[in-house]
C-alpha cells in the first residue's frame, strides 16, 4: 500500500466552514472519481495543540487530505488521468493557498479507530534516523498516563503545485494518535511532558493538531 498525505491550507480570505464545505463537496466528488482510491480521510485541523520549543514548529495548514492506493503503480496512474493531472489542479485555486504533497510510506494498514485522534507533522533532525525517532516516540508514549495508539507514516519524496504556495520544508514524519478523550490529548502534549520533549529534541520543526476526521472512502 501506498499513501498520499497532502497538507493543505485555505484559500485567504475564505471561512473555515466555507473552506471544509467546498473540500468535502465537490472537490472531494471530484477526486473520487480517480480510478484505484482505496481509502480517503480528510483529517480538519480543530486546533494546534501543541509546537516546538524553538518557535519554529508550526505548519500553515488548515487539513490534511490521505489518499490510499494498493500500489505506488495504480496512485501514478490516478495521478496521470486526466482528473489526477489537469480537473484537480484547475480546482484546487478555488478553495486553496497552499499543497504540499508527502508521499508516504504506513506501518499500518488503514482502518477505523475509535478515539480523539491527533496528527503530528515533525521535520526530524538529520542526524536522527527513523529508528531513533520512532523508538523514542513509543517509549515516551508508553510512559504516559494518557496512552495512545500510535502509527508512523514516512515520507519518501514530496512535491507541491506551480499555482499554490508550499511548505518551504515538508514534513518527514507524519505520525496519528489516537487518545481516549480530548482532555487526554491535551495533556499528552504538554509542554514539559516527555512526548513533546522527545519530539522537540529529535526535530527542527514539529507540531501536533487535534483533529475532525471525516471519511469519504
Amino acid at each position: 500500500m501506498i499513501k498520499r498525505m497532502t497538507l493543505l491550507a485555505k484559500k485567504e480570505g475564505s471561512s473555515i466552514s466555507d473552506f471544509r464545505a467546498y473540500w468535502a463537496g465537490c472537490h472531494a466528488e471530484l477526486a473520487l472519481c480517480m480510478d484505484g482510491i482505496t481509502s480517503y480521510t480528510q483529517n480538519r485541523v480543530e486546533k494546534r495543540l501543541w509546537q516546538c520549543s524553538n518557535g519554529s514548529g508550526q505548519f500553515t495548514v488548515d487539513g490534511v487530505v490521505e489518499l490510499c492506493f494498493e500500489s505506488d503503480e495504480a496512485m501514478s496512474r490516478a495521478q496521470h488521468s486526466r482528473v489526477g493531472s489537469e480537473y484537480i489542479p484547475q480546482d484546487e485555486p478555488n478553495f486553496l493557498y497552499g499543497w504540499t504533497l508527502c508521499v508516504v510510506t504506513p506501518e499500518d494498514e488503514p482502518r477505523e479507530r475509535l478515539g480523539v485522534k491527533v496528527l503530528v507533522l515533525a521535520t526530524t533532525k538529520d542526524e536522527c534516523s527513523r529508528v531513533d525517532f520512532k523508538e523514542a516516540v513509543v517509549k515516551a508514549n508508553a510512559l504516559s498516563a494518557t496512552h495512545a495508539e500510535v502509527t508512523f507514516n514516512w515520507t519518501e519524496r514530496s512535491a507541491k503545485r506551480d499555482r499554490l504556495w508550499a511548505e518551504p520544508v515538508a514534513p518527514n514524519v507524519l505520525l496519528a494518535m489516537w487518545f481516549g478523550n480530548t482532555a487526554q490529548a491535551h495533556d499528552a502534549f504538554r509542554a514539559d511532558g516527555e512526548l513533546a520533549s522527545q519530539i522537540s529534541r529529535l526535530s527542527t520543526q514539529a507540531s501536533a493538531y487535534l483533529i475532525n476526521a471525516l471519511i469519504k472512502r
